[in-house]
């Protein structure tokens, strides 16, 4: 979301400064191809009907046919020249007063025409002060008039051409003033955006240090809670299972250890009872062997008895066959 608002803001200031771009190549194509080309035509005409008129009074003052012929052509050529730019400046016509002048214009210039007829026609009949009189006549009046009338197009297309250069530096200067703000609002919007993804982003991490801390250091009764859902809050989330199977194996293994240790005690205890019975089958084992020494003491005794019986009763059967024998002899 940070990153999209400042995408936004940045493209709010691409799209303000196109638009104002857009506005100054307007008015700057407006100039150059409006007001500059019909003030340019509008001074070429006045130079031109200044030229034309000067031709017609060196038509007057010439001595001889082929330099009244000379001179009539070049005045044709620049009567065709001042038509051309008659009909240049009539499609560039833009303005309501242009409208209102213009057909005056062309009215003086069609009557123009005609005085200037009766110049050069006089003009050929070598009468020249007849013909200065046309041309200081009807003739001249016309001419002020015309020239009258390009001068206030003129103004109208030089006023123009200010209005639009005027307009173009009041687009840029509000265009800088735009760009510049929105520039300063998306720096410091960056700003607080990264300090707070930073904090964000930080807080969390800072977290996971203690626990994975207190984790490594044996402590298993750290108290993690995951406040948020991105990728910070997955890892508190993550550390808190790791942290409850952890303690979960340690209590398991408690328990264990415990069996253990009860098994071992019960298992002390049987060799104790163990130990306490060997001793006294041990003791008994002792008298047994006292008592085996007697017997076999008493069997030696025995069986010597027995060998003095046994030489007695050899003794004594010697002694009755001997006896036999005297009592067979006494029989």
């Amino acid at each position: 979301m940070s990153f999209i608002a400042v995408l936004a803001l940045t493209v709010c200031v691409g799209v303000i400064a196109v638009m104002q771009l857009g506005k100054v190549h307007d008015m700057s194509t407006e100039m150059s191809t409006t007001w500059m080309p019909a003030t340019r035509s509008l001074l070429e005409m006045k130079n031109l009907v200044s030229r034309y008129r000067t031709q017609e009074m060196q038509h007057i003052l010439s001595g001889s046919y082929d330099e009244m012929a000379a001179y009539e052509k070049a005045m044709d050529e620049t009567w065709a020249n001042l038509q051309k730019n008659r009909t240049t400046y009539e499609s560039l016509i833009t303005e309501p007063e242009e409208r209102e002048i213009y057909p005056e214009l062309q009215k003086l210039l069609n009557q123009y025409a005609v005085e200037h007829n009766k110049i050069v026609a006089i003009s050929h009949t070598q009468e020249n002060e007849q013909a200065n009189a046309l041309i200081r006549g009807k003739s001249l009046q016309l001419t002020r008039e015309i020239n009258t009338m390009l001068d206030k197009l003129t103004e109208i297309n030089v006023a123009g051409a200010t209005r639009a250069g005027q307009t173009a530096d009041g687009v840029y200067s509000q265009a800088r003033l735009w760009v510049l703000g929105l520039l300063l609002g998306s720096v410091a919007l960056g700003l607080v955006l990264a300090l707070w993804i930073a904090r964000i982003v930080s807080r969390p991490l800072s977290e996971a240090v203690k626990v994975a801390q207190s984790v490594a250091a044996g402590d298993l009764t750290s108290r993690i809670e995951a406040r948020t859902t991105d990728e910070t809050g997955q890892l508190l989330e993550a550390l808190k299972g790791m942290n409850d199977s952890l303690s979960k194996i340690v209590g398991e293994v408690r328990m264990g250890t415990d069996t253990i240790a009860t098994a071992s005690s019960q298992i002390a205890s049987g060799n104790q009872d163990l130990s306490s019975r060997t001793e006294e089958q041990a003791s008994s084992l002792e008298q047994t062997a006292a008592s085996m020494e007697e017997l076999t003491s008493t069997v030696k005794q025995n069986a010597d008895n027995a060998r003095q019986a046994n030489q007695l009763a050899v003794s004594a059967s010697e002694v009755a066959v001997k006896g036999g024998s005297v009592v067979s002899q006494v029989v």
